[in-house]
């Protein structure tokens, strides 16, 4: 979901924020999907299915994580943000302006053509799909059924908005694959988004998905539906309970406390504040926890003003009042150390908050006063929300492997194996509150049947699902390979070639904010031309 730090309420009618994801590539789904059903394009109960995320610098003010999937018949490319902070997927029309035009507004990543095709139909005409973004992003057009494919699947009937006029504040416009609760969609009549539509179809167990977004120095990361790879992350496993919304009461969004957190700087580790609950209480003034919202849709951690005063600042002194540094400092050794629900400490080196700003228009480093290149600070001060809790973005969520369990209301967190080359190890995920404990036999720490009222999914679905094996996988291609042919850099600025299918590529920039604005250097080519403003975008998802 797009929003500024400024107006990070989130959209009207969504209810979080849409950013970077490394490479979406969707992991093999169970062996035991290879059966002669299979053979015969049927997909059999009970697996897993995977794909590759990817970060696109150059794309939005931050960066984001991306996912290639296809629509239609034929199938048509897209890229889509990968968001677990929203609930709708919808693609950009190649009939909209915005679509049609060039510059940092446009469409990026594939448009949607539905005259091209055969299996397109309108479920309700436009302006059913209407959605509002915090940063003044619109997106409006029809809801309409169509096949969709991801990795190794293709579904039919599903349900999308196609958004016919769109308009980009913050970035380029690109589609979106929102991954919450589907209560948050933008409509009155709710539909099984995608975590519903694999498990309606079969190819999962239940609404489950784990992401694991990996180094900011790579790539490629991935998202899993159904399952859980062991390889990707490091020591315990421990689930949390998500906290209900506290406006709604229930639980509808991806929310949970940080009762710690420490900073380790030039060697010397101190404690910056601790305490607090994992529960409702840390909505309170009185109770020093921080409410957070695990948000893929969102580059930075935003944190109230207070604290990034009271705590932050005096130690990270590097950091000027504009929020920049001299990117020199990714390679020191400081950290901080999250601990979640006074349960799991997650430590996030130096290197994946302090990240290199690029010109939007030319793609080259922007310079620093001293000369060197100038790198964002992705911690940022942020004003109350209205919401009861902030963004924690991609900044933080890469060191982390992050299990999302929709139907038992919970999250089940690791430190990620970050740049691991270990065989993935995939393990199935079984329906119901022990499916996590069932399937990871050591460092497990499980959690009490969470008593809140959990969104649930959606019943009566008008659709008439039917799953098939893709004729070739989509959106599998690692590194470079998965990126869109305009999203490829060479290291002479030329754009080379890539296709979801995993083509070869040339290097590209990684691990940095796009787009952005450095106190004393003038850009044509940069989007914002604010550091207020700048830094507020820093602190949410941009992206429709």
């Amino acid at each position: 979901m797009r929003t500024t730090a400024a107006s990070l309420a989130a959209p009207l009618l969504l209810a979080a924020s849409a950013h970077a994801l490394p490479e979406l590539s969707i992991s093999k789904r169970d062996a035991k999907l290879a059966t002669s059903n299979v053979a015969r394009g049927l997909v059999k109960r009970g697996g897993t299915v995977g794909t590759n995320v990817f970060d696109i610098l150059t794309y939005s003010t931050g960066g984001a994580y991306y996912a290639n999937v296809t629509i239609g018949t034929p199938p048509q490319d897209q890229v889509v943000i990968l968001d677990t902070g929203s609930s709708d997927l919808y693609f950009d029309a190649s009939t909209a302006a915005a679509c049609e035009a060039t510059g940092p507004y446009s469409c990026r990543g594939g448009t949607f053509t539905p005259k091209d095709s055969s299996s397109y139909t309108i479920v309700d005409a436009s302006p059913a799909f209407n959605t509002s973004f915090g940063d003044g992003s619109t997106a409006v057009g029809p809801f309409a059924e169509d096949i969709v494919g991801i990795g190794n699947v293709r579904i039919s009937n599903v349900q999308f908005g196609v958004a016919e006029t769109v308009n980009s504040t913050t970035g380029y416009a690109i589609g979106l694959m929102g991954l919450g609760y589907s209560e948050n969609e933008a409509t009155t009549h709710i539909y099984p988004n995608m975590p519903e539509v694999l498990r309606d179809t079969g190819v999962i167990n239940s609404r489950l998905y784990s992401v694991f977004l990996n180094d900011v120095g790579e790539t490629s990361g991935t998202i899993l539906f159904g399952g859980i790879d062991t390889t990707k992350y490091t020591g315990e496993l421990a689930t949390l309970d998500i906290l209900p919304d506290v406006i709604t009461g229930a639980v509808d969004q991806f929310i949970t406390t940080v009762t710690s957190l420490s900073a380790t700087i030039a060697g010397n580790t101190t404690s910056l504040f601790t305490g607090g609950t994992n529960s409702i209480a840390a909505y309170g003034n009185s109770d020093v926890a921080l409410p957070v919202l695990l948000d893929t849709g969102s580059s930075a951690w935003s944190v109230p003003t207070t604290y990034y005063d009271d705590f932050i600042a005096p130690l990270f002194t590097y950091i000027d009042q504009d929020g920049y540094c001299s990117c020199s400092h990714q390679d020191d050794a400081d950290s901080v150390t999250l601990t979640f629900g006074a349960k799991l400490n997650i430590t996030v080196p130096a290197r994946e908050f302090i990240i290199p700003v690029y010109n939007a228009t030319t793609d080259d480093p922007l310079p620093y006063g001293d000369g060197t290149q100038a790198c964002a600070f992705m911690i940022v001060a942020a004003e109350p929300t209205g919401e009861g809790f902030q963004t924690l973005g991609d900044a933080m969520l890469r060191s982390m492997y992050i299990v999302f369990d929709l139907d038992n209301g919970q999250l089940a967190l690791a430190q990620a194996a970050v740049n691991s080359t270990a065989r993935p190890s995939v393990v199935t995920v079984s329906a119901g509150p022990s499916g996590i404990a069932s399937a990871i036999s050591t460092a497990y720490s499980g959690a009490p049947t969470n008593t809140w009222s959990i969104a649930p999914e959606v019943q009566n679905a008008t659709a008439s699902f039917s799953v098939s094996t893709a004729q070739s996988t989509i959106g599998t291609a690692t590194g470079t390979a998965a990126l869109p042919a305009d999203a490829q850099i060479s290291s002479g600025g030329e754009t080379g070639s890539a296709s979801s299918s995993g083509s070869s590529a040339t290097t590209t920039k990684k691990g940095g904010a796009a787009g952005l604005v450095v106190p004393g250097v003038e850009w044509s080519g940069v989007w914002v031309t604010g550091t207020a403003v700048m830094m507020a975008a820093l602190g949410a998802g941009l992206m429709m």
